[in-house]
């Protein structure tokens, strides 16, 4: 399994080792053409991104030893996984504030993400059905074993904070998009969003503080405690999100506060990770920053120090993650040389953001959502297809070319639910978001 960090545990609730994968950023243009500027370098970003997870997850199984070659000086899925986290950071606020609506913004949410994902876990659900699995399974063994449980879980996309991950293995880092929203929804209707450089510093000096202090898992310790975990988060949510996007003053302070305080419960009492929580949140809030200092909302020098203590907390937790065994070793080698790649490589594409984008990768941007999770449920029926033993039975000019294949099959997939589901929802989520704002301005 792979040795990026952080692990994610598809299968059960304790942290273990296995692969990285994106997490689905804003939308930065509505059509392939030529991406516009200031906006085309976020699309080559995550195409760049979503690529770079694929060839990981593919070379982990098929060609274990260039991945491991690779991997101990450069964590390619961890590189992909943070770039998308840092745009993310930039983009998401930027959407919100852009829209002026907390309403609008949840509702473009929802249709963004959710469809796809009922889509692909749908046909993962199905592929798993019609054999058995080996090497990589397309549905987690809790979802297998527990799928009522699993299925509400999964519906508030916290899956990673309630002790079961993902339907898929690659879904563990939606939990964090989904605390990083109810965050920045939170701190927009408080009126303090412009703090995003001091919130950053904040999260990156307690994961610094907290190392080894943060407890895993500490609620969801059983069963017993999953189910309890599950329905009172999936009720806490209903409730915040209802009020957050009411039009009466103090009920969205309400559901803000309520939103804030379920993301920062599940990131500090019932993580995974436990302090590397913090790291994420400070690195997501750093490009935050980014954001408002290309907008003259905040000066470059808060920024610069925003940036430097985000990327110096998650190398420093990084390290340590599971200080004293074979994982901390490793990462110690290679992970300050892939949290450097990563900020490099997006602090390259900031400094093109005035320039237009070739087509190529503002359309490799505009499906990497979908070849995050396409690509996942695609890679567990190509492994049940050449077997177990492929890695050893199949000369490295096949995998090789099996691996061309395969980037190229998930490439036109991606295009294909792109355009059949994905295009489609965010039409409809624009219509609804139109007509739902409508109504609320005839009522005021």
């Amino acid at each position: 399994m792979s040795h990026t960090f952080p692990p994610s545990a598809p299968e059960a609730p304790a942290p273990q080792a296995a692969p990285t994968q994106a997490a689905p950023a804003e939308t930065a243009t509505r059509s392939t053409g030529p991406a516009k500027p200031r906006l085309g370098w976020l699309d080559a970003l995550r195409g760049l991104a979503a690529l770079t997870i694929v060839v990981q997850h593919f070379s982990q199984f098929l060609l274990p030893g260039v991945f491991a070659r690779t991997s101990h000086w450069l964590d390619l899925g961890s590189y992909g996984v943070f770039l998308f986290f840092l745009v993310s950071g930039y983009i998401v606020p930027a959407s919100l504030e852009r829209r002026g609506s907390v309403r609008g913004f949840w509702l473009s949410r929802l249709f963004r993400i959710y469809p796809l994902c009922l889509v692909v876990v749908g046909v993962g659900v199905l592929v798993w059905k019609l054999g058995a699995y080996r090497t990589l399974s397309p549905v987690n063994g809790f979802a297998t074993e527990h799928p009522a449980l699993a299925a509400l879980g999964n519906l508030t996309m916290l899956h990673d904070f309630l002790g079961m991950g993902g339907a898929l293995f690659v879904m563990w880092t939606l939990s964090y998009e989904m605390a990083f929203y109810f965050l920045v929804a939170a701190l927009f209707v408080l009126g303090v969003h412009r703090r995003s450089a001091e919130i950053s510093v904040a999260f990156a000096v307690a994961g610094v503080a907290a190392v080894g202090v943060f407890p895993l898992l500490a609620v969801t310790h059983d069963q017993a405690w999953i189910r309890r975990s599950v329905v009172l988060v999936a009720a806490a949510m209903a409730v915040g999100l209802l009020l957050v996007m009411s039009r009466r003053r103090p009920l969205a302070v309400g559901g803000a506060l309520v939103l804030a305080a379920l993301a920062l419960y599940l990131l500090v009492a019932n993580s995974r990770t436990g302090w590397f929580s913090m790291a994420i949140l400070a690195t997501m809030f750093a490009g935050t920053a980014f954001y408002r200092a290309e907008q003259g909302q905040i000066g470059r020098g808060r920024c610069a120090v925003a940036g430097a203590l985000a990327f110096g907390a998650i190398v420093w937790v990084g390290t340590r993650y599971g200080e004293g065994d074979v994982l901390a070793t490793h990462l110690q080698k290679q992970w300050p040389i892939t949290m450097a790649a990563t900020w490099a490589t997006f602090a390259l594409g900031y400094s093109l953001r005035n320039h237009r984008i070739p087509r190529l990768f503002s359309w490799l941007g505009s499906i990497s959502y979908s070849i995050y999770l396409v690509h996942a449920v695609l890679l567990c029926v190509l492994l049940r297809l050449v077997g177990p033993h492929a890695a050893t039975t199949l000369s490295s000019g096949a995998r090789v070319g099996l691996g061309v294949l395969f980037c190229v099959a998930v490439v036109l997939l991606s295009h294909l639910t792109f355009r059949l589901v994905e295009q489609p929802f965010q039409r409809l989520g624009h219509r609804v978001t139109k007509r739902v704002e409508k109504l609320g301005a005839r009522s005021v």
